[in-house]
């Protein structure tokens, strides 16, 4: 409701926007993934723009129900939710046809619409946003990556760069930015984080945050892929473009707080983290 309520001053305020309003991207089937716990269903928008390969190695492990049953065994309170194989003894184990995964940390920048923050930041050159994505560029090595941001979604791996197999997880709070262009981000919530940030905690002194009590350790029950549902009952869902005019606006939004509750006008200053471009359910 706020997003539209937020689309809706925008184009009272503004007619001719009204009038030439960019049509929100529609996420492709194949590229949204559906996970159903206890609390609800988490979305999330897959991005092989980044991360072809670790993008097909979720559509294929969700096509084998591979995590279904399967839990989130490793929370940790403002840093990550990781969820696949588990440790210990008893782990399943992934067929010979999944070899591990090279790193897909980065990628080059040229062919990229990047739409530019406009703010410094401190862990880039540049930052800014690639089809609704938070991301980042290096202008001397032409290389642009995915950003740790909350919600966004990454393969685990041990200290080999090139060992992600079937290990995901989720970040659940902002300061992992240090991550960045380490592991290979290839996802981001677009609904449902809510349900994410209920999941049972570990502690992050005490077995780097595994929760011992199996017992404790979230389910997942259903893990998809929408392509593969019905059509009738697969959800879908759509983005607000990046770059576009109400993208540029919804930026501004986040940026100039002069509101005239603002008596002390914050500095003029954002982070693409804290930039969510906004998405929705698409009416069928």
């Amino acid at each position: 409701m706020r997003i539209v309520g937020y689309m809706m001053a925008l184009m009272l305020a503004s007619p001719a926007l009204a009038e030439a309003q960019t049509p929100w991207r529609a996420i492709a089937p194949e590229n949204l993934l559906v996970i159903d716990t206890d609390y609800g269903r988490t979305v999330i928008e897959l991005n092989p723009e980044f991360a072809p390969n670790h993008v097909q190695r979720i559509r294929d492990l969700a096509a084998m129900e591979f995590y279904d049953g399967l839990t989130f065994y490793r929370v940790i309170e403002g840093f990550v939710a990781q969820a696949g194989r588990g440790e210990g003894e008893g782990a399943p184990v992934l067929p010979e046809a999944f070899p591990a995964l090279l790193n897909e940390n980065d990628r080059a920048s040229a062919g990229l619409e990047f739409a530019h923050l406009g703010s410094p930041d401190l862990y880039a050159k540049i930052s800014g946003h690639v089809n609704g994505f938070a991301a980042a560029q290096d202008p001397d090595s032409g290389r642009s990556w995915l950003q740790h941001c909350p919600g966004s979604m990454a393969m685990a791996r041990d200290n080999d760069p090139d060992t992600g197999d079937a290990e995901f997880y989720i970040v659940l709070g902002p300061g992992t930015r240090y991550l960045d262009r380490n592991l290979t981000v290839f996802g981001r919530v677009i609904d449902g984080m809510e349900f994410i940030q209920k999941l049972n905690r570990g502690v992050r002194a005490i077995d780097s945050g595994v929760i011992a009590d199996v017992a404790r350790r979230d389910v997942i029950h259903s893990f998809k892929i929408a392509a593969d549902m019905p059509e009738a009952t697969r959800p879908a869902y759509e983005v607000m473009p990046t770059p576009s005019e109400e993208f540029t606006a919804h930026k501004t939004s986040k940026r100039v707080r002069n509101e005239e509750f603002f008596y002390r006008h914050p500095p003029e200053v954002v982070e693409a983290c804290t930039v969510v471009a906004p998405g929705r359910r698409a009416v069928k």
